[in-house]
């Protein structure tokens, strides 16, 4: 067993918690609805203009253009911020980018394993019920924030603010349109978060991964983009290479190897592994029916490997749980180069949050999905049942979940080759690979506009 974590940076993208009826539209029903099309295509068509503009301003720009990115709190709303300031570098290298975020949640560490520099300012956060007592103290906390974010605009004095969600964001790109700063905002989310909703009013861009998410902002407003991918995501990682990387150790098998392997497990031998996610703080309930099999998995079927993302408040604990160690079973607190992870998997277990679908799709990888209870909205179902109909995942809830049930479920799918290449087909078709650009060359427009009014 392989018991450590990867040097790589993180590179955790995310997709958008969305409502059945947008992907069921995309990927199920034919495209018979002309008003709804019409919707999608004007939204599609004006980000093309967007990009067509933006490449020639940063072009014939002169002055320096300066991007600050507020995202706080989960993966979901800080790896879409990393990605679209990916893209940003690369069609601008030039550009000065910079984040802005919390330090006792994942920007802190995130952003800068990524690359760029983030600032530290106050967050606001509104607690559910909104009746709550602490919500009282919100107008104090309020004004302490906006004090600070204004400090740190003063400092940077951003062309465009751009705001992926989560508490730290509202206050900073309130306080940007306060001071005449350009705000736009991304909604990865086709029921759009409390903050977004209200930062809409003010914005003057929402870029959108799904119509649906229009109903909580004016629409005039909206851009229908799909949710932001990092690049290396997309990119071609040979199974073989990713697999040495989470199993160095392992032999190379030889043909008759890979037979005796294939008549012991009823299948032909062949290399396939299982990866294993419960989010980037873990999930107790697959760590539990994951201990359950693992060890029991690995000896029925000699060609399986298995790559474990336990999450750090989980790790020791699995490991003196399955008090087992294998050459094919890797356990990670944290899995930082997740490309690799993807490329390896043959099959993914995971939670149902906006990264971990966001990632499924645009690497085109089968899941069984295990949705978690304890979030706002019960998005994580919508995600799951949404990916299901897609043909992209099977959904097992967390109240039917156990090791055993686990195990036939990874076993049929894992049987079925026919099965598993066509969810890969239908990620394909639902994935938004081009997002990230798409939003990045409209900042740089926005960007190179103000820096003009500025200049003038």
């Amino acid at each position: 067993m392989i018991a450590c974590q990867l040097p790589p940076r993180a590179l955790v993208l995310s997709w958008s918690n969305s409502l059945r009826r947008d992907i069921h539209y995309k990927i199920v029903v034919p495209h018979d609805n002309v008003k709804l099309r019409k919707r999608r295509v004007s939204a599609q068509w004006e980000g093309n203009a967007s990009i067509i503009s933006s490449t020639t301003a940063a072009a014939d720009g002169q002055q320096q253009l300066k991007i600050l990115i507020v995202a706080g709190g989960t993966g979901g709303h800080v790896y879409p911020g990393i990605a679209i300031a990916d893209e940003i570098k690369n069609l601008d290298n030039t550009a000065q980018v910079e984040f802005a975020g919390t330090k006792d949640r994942l920007e802190w560490s995130a952003v800068p394993k990524a690359g760029f520099s983030i600032s530290a300012v106050d967050a606001v956060a509104i607690r559910r019920p909104l009746y709550s007592l602490q919500n009282l103290l919100v107008p104090l906390k309020l004004l302490r924030a906006l004090f600070s974010c204004w400090k740190l605009l003063n400092k940077i004095r951003p062309h465009v603010v751009v705001g992926t969600g989560g508490y730290v964001s509202g206050p900073l790109c309130l306080t940007a349109a306060i001071c005449g700063y350009p705000v736009v905002i991304q909604e990865q989310n086709a029921y759009a978060g409390i903050t977004n909703r209200l930062l809409g009013r003010i914005a003057q861009t929402v870029f959108v991964a799904f119509w649906a998410a229009t109903a909580y902002f004016p629409k005039d407003r909206c851009m229908l983009y799909g949710n932001p991918t990092r690049v290396e995501l997309g990119q071609y990682v040979s199974a073989a290479v990713a697999r040495r990387i989470f199993f160095p150790n392992d032999e190379q098998r030889s043909t008759a190897d890979l037979e005796v392997a294939g008549l012991q497990s009823g299948r032909r031998g062949k290399k396939e592994v299982v990866l294993i996610l419960g989010g980037s703080l873990g999930s107790m309930a697959i760590n539990e029916a994951m201990a359950g099999i693992a060890a029991k998995m690995l000896e029925e079927h000699p060609e399986r490997y298995i790559i474990w993302q336990t999450g750090p408040k989980y790790y020791e604990d699995v490991l003196q749980g399955i008090a087992y160690s294998h050459p094919r079973l890797a356990v990670f607190p944290y899995v930082n180069a997740m490309q690799m992870a993807y490329a390896a998997a043959d099959l993914v277990v995971a939670r149902a949050g906006a990264s971990t679908c966001s990632e499924l799709l645009v690497t085109r990888k089968p899941s069984i999905l295990i949705p978690s209870r304890n979030v706002t909205e019960d998005h994580q179902t919508k995600n799951a049942e949404a990916m299901t109909e897609a043909g992209c995942a099977r959904l097992l809830s967390e109240e039917a979940l156990t090791s055993s049930a686990l195990a036939s479920l990874i076993d049929e799918l894992l049987g079925d080759n026919v099965l598993l290449s066509d969810m890969m087909e239908k990620a394909l078709k639902a994935a938004a690979p081009d997002a990230a650009k798409q939003i990045a060359q409209h900042i740089l427009l926005l960007a190179n506009k103000q820096a003009s009014r500025v200049a003038a």
